[in-house]
């Protein structure tokens, strides 16, 4: 694999291969197009179907600018923000698809001659309210995959989407004012694309969408032209071509009679992204090195792991500013942020090592998906994280 088809950051061994890491104001995100485009085409190329991207995985302008135009599918933006970032710079359709969307966000979309993404009856019937002598959207009836398939489902039913019957009366309320319904959308959740025939894998759930499309065609009287059938992709999805070749074998039959698509953020962003952060104190507590840190929770949320029942911390990479003592004592090691949150842990070094020294650098990888948009940094007023752009290979 060749630099410009890499799926990650490149961060070789040796230190001074990546001195420009140094030059980074912490605590910052380092991001990457290159990656992002390599990573978008890896993708689409295992699905070998069309690739929706949501923004809301990363929706940093510089990076958008860069890398906008890959993306030949279309883009998914839940906020008025990302459909103002997305217009003037995405030429590909704009999807929109936020439960919450009110009468600003739909007429904004409708300027913008977006694809609506229906979450309930009361947002389709909001939608129609507001036809007049503007032309008309397509839309899509998003399907919530629980309610789709009852009891075939592993995880917890969530709360977007409508049922199989609400879903019936929001085609039939779209049709009475004349807004097409051209497709069906479900998604089951982050890394939940699976294929293992359990009656609630990927390709169950894309075939439960086909199943139902015969019953919305007949609601509005035209046919159903594709589905969305979401995704769930993890940050390494690359590692396992097996599971992407059978899932095309049983998507073969629904080729035929539909145009396919999936949607991603979290696969096409995360490899594209670092953070880092810089050691500001050092002290020794209960046998471990703690390394506290100019970026925390309030810069990176996801490191902090707080919405997980079991804290398993990433391990980052030490940049040392100096080389360390012979002899030095040494001790596993734990990376706090500065905050006054017993929570703000982003890091953990298990096995004995040199303990880190203020000014030395720490590098956390597969950080470009969510790690940036969803971190809170009012806290301690703090500010938000910077960003900057790094191109280890050419771009097209």
């Amino acid at each position: 694999m060749t630099q410009t088809d890499a799926l990650s950051i490149p961060l070789p061994e040796d230190d001074q291969a990546i001195q420009w890491l140094w030059d980074v104001k912490t605590p910052g995100y380092v991001f990457d197009p290159s990656i992002v485009l390599a990573r978008y085409r890896r993708l689409r190329e295992l699905l070998d179907t069309g690739l929706i991207v949501s923004l809301k995985a990363n929706s940093n302008l510089e990076l958008l600018i860069r890398c906008g135009h890959g993306f030949v599918d279309g883009v998914e933006l839940a906020s008025l923000g990302e459909l103002d970032l997305a217009v003037g710079r995405i030429a590909a359709t704009k999807y929109v698809n936020n439960p919450s969307m009110d009468e600003t966000f739909m007429r904004a979309a409708l300027a913008s001659r977006c694809v609506f993404i229906i979450d309930s009856l009361g947002q389709a019937e909001r939608l129609a309210g507001l036809m007049g002598k503007q032309p008309a959207p397509q839309t899509v009836l998003r399907l919530n995959a629980a309610e789709l398939m009852p009891g075939r489902r592993r995880e917890p039913a969530d709360h977007f989407g409508m049922s199989p019957q609400e879903a019936l009366l929001a085609a039939a309320a779209l049709s009475r004012a004349d807004v097409p319904v051209i497709g069906l959308h479900s998604f089951a959740g982050s890394h939940q694309f699976r294929v293992d025939d359990s009656g609630g894998d990927s390709a169950d759930l894309a075939h439960a969408l086909a199943a139902f499309a015969a019953d919305a065609a007949g609601a509005t009287g035209a046919p159903i032209e594709f589905l969305n059938c979401g995704g769930g992709f993890g940050e390494r999805f690359h590692d396992d071509e097996a599971a992407f070749a059978a899932y095309r074998e049983r998507l073969a039959p629904l080729r035929r009679r539909f145009r396919l698509v999936h949607e991603s953020g979290r696969g096409i962003f995360a490899g594209a992204g670092l953070f880092a952060t810089r050691v500001r104190a050092v002290k020794t507590l209960g046998g471990r090195a703690i390394a506290v840190c100019d970026g925390g929770l309030s810069h990176n949320f996801l490191l902090a792991r707080t919405e997980s029942a079991i804290k398993k911390y990433a391990r980052p990479r030490l940049l040392r500013r100096q080389p360390t003592a012979d002899g030095a004592a040494t001790a596993p090691a734990q990376y706090v942020g500065s905050t006054c949150s017993r929570a703000d842990v982003i890091g953990w070094q298990p096995e004995a090592i040199a303990a880190p020294a203020v000014g030395d650098l720490l590098i956390f990888e597969q950080c470009g998906a969510y790690h940036p948009s969803y971190s809170v940094s009012g806290f301690l007023s703090l500010g938000a994280a910077g960003a900057y752009i790094h191109q280890s290979g050419a771009s097209e």
